[in-house]
């Protein structure tokens, strides 16, 4: 499992020119890939390292080769389709080229000058994520005047394994398309806000598509990875709001988005299923969640949505949109609510299952009489509230 700590350097001038010129490294190597059309390493050595060497001869050598590995990258990352201009200054270290030292507060890293040692600010991070330093980024802020470091670390998942309790509570999670994330105890997430931000994003991209002029496409290339950073925001917000409740294991169905994808859906519902991330909510909380010492786990999802959470009956009638109306105990809930029930003792079985027999316990997997009658009035209207 890998962390990554970000910590603020010192706002110096030979890691500003060491970030200028592994720029321009990366450009040489960019501009030969996609002349000759190949993101193969071996390749774009070949063809650049000497060409580096000669015109930027006080860039390391180490630098010169994780700049062709970044620039590999970006080339494999958009297939060769379009010339890439680097803007930014950022220089990614490897083991070679930095020496992160933790009690003392200071890092080595390798730059025009040669090898320098920088402090660097304290933080909880340090302490809190030990293990092996893998590879850092310097990311140069030169509007904001600001250099920060981002080093990632290689931790080991004993340190951050959860002992499991035999009065752990439990939430269950139902995820979807119209409520990111709807829990057993009543609490919605939907994706109103997201919808609309989404849908902006949608209709500007198909108008600039639309146009084809060169400032468009222009236009087009400023605006990719806007929206994926949006959503990943979202998932951010939403999963630490989760995690943060007071409930030591959250339950969630096990998901397979290519089974869910069927042409029978139709075209619209799988577009709008295209742009659902419910993997990242995923592990985002996953993560979270370990770091606390809580417990994620996945539950099989088949008929949640069409069992009764009181008596228990199973009907595909149950169910119609949004509402859910039991055809046998007559209950009548939010659909996504009964599903986050079901998930919910679903989840409180499977976890107690897989306690060590010196707390394994007795659990009545049927469901609590009464609990469809609690009331629905715990909304978060607004995937931020």
């Amino acid at each position: 499992m890998f962390r990554t700590i970000k910590l603020k350097l010192p706002y110096d001038a030979s890691l500003l020119e060491t970030g200028r010129q592994f720029r321009e490294a990366c450009q040489i190597v960019l501009d030969y890939g996609f002349l000759e059309k190949t993101f193969n390493k071996n390749k774009l050595n070949r063809g650049t390292y000497k060409d580096v060497r000669e015109k930027i001869p006080t860039l390391p050598s180490a630098l010169v080769q994780t700049a062709r590995d970044t620039a590999s990258e970006s080339l494999k990352q958009t297939k060769l389709m379009k010339k890439i201009h680097r803007k930014s200054h950022t220089i990614r270290y490897d083991q070679r080229t930095f020496k992160f030292y933790p009690d003392s507060h200071t890092i080595s890293l390798a730059t025009i000058k040669g090898r320098l040692v920088f402090p660097v600010a304290d933080s909880p991070l340090i302490k809190k994520h030990t293990g092996k330093y893998t590879n850092a980024q310097v990311v140069i802020h030169t509007k904001e005047g600001k250099i920060f470091v981002m080093i990632q670390v290689e931790v080991d998942d004993a340190d951050y394994e959860t002992v499991k309790k035999k009065d752990a509570s439990v939430v269950g999670i139902d995820r979807g398309i119209k409520n990111i994330a709807v829990l057993s105890n009543n609490m919605f997430f939907n994706s109103g806000h997201l919808k609309d931000v989404k849908g902006r994003y949608q209709y500007n991209r198909k108008i600039l598509q639309h146009a084809g002029t060169r400032s468009a496409h222009r236009k087009l290339r400023e605006m990719s990875g806007r929206e994926r950073r949006f959503m990943q925001n979202a998932n951010h917000v939403i999963s630490k709001k989760i995690v943060n409740l007071p409930f030591d294991v959250f339950a969630l169905e096990e998901l397979e988005t290519a089974k869910m994808r069927k042409k029978k859906n139709g075209k619209k519902f799988n577009h709008k299923l295209g742009s659902w991330s419910p993997f990242q909510l995923e592990q985002f909380m996953e993560y979270k969640a370990k770091d606390i010492g809580k417990s994620v786990i996945f539950v099989d999802p088949r008929y949640t949505s069409q069992t009764c959470s009181r008596c228990g009956h199973i009907s595909k009638q149950n169910r119609n949109g949004s509402e859910f109306h039991c055809k046998n105990c007559n209950l009548q809930l939010h659909a996504d609510l009964n599903a986050s029930r079901n998930i919910e003792v679903l989840g409180r079985s499977e976890y107690f299952r897989l306690l060590p027999t010196s707390q394994s316990l007795r659990f009545n997997e049927s469901m609590p009489t009464g609990m469809g009658e609690a009331s629905n009035k715990h909304h978060l209207s607004g995937w931020g509230s």
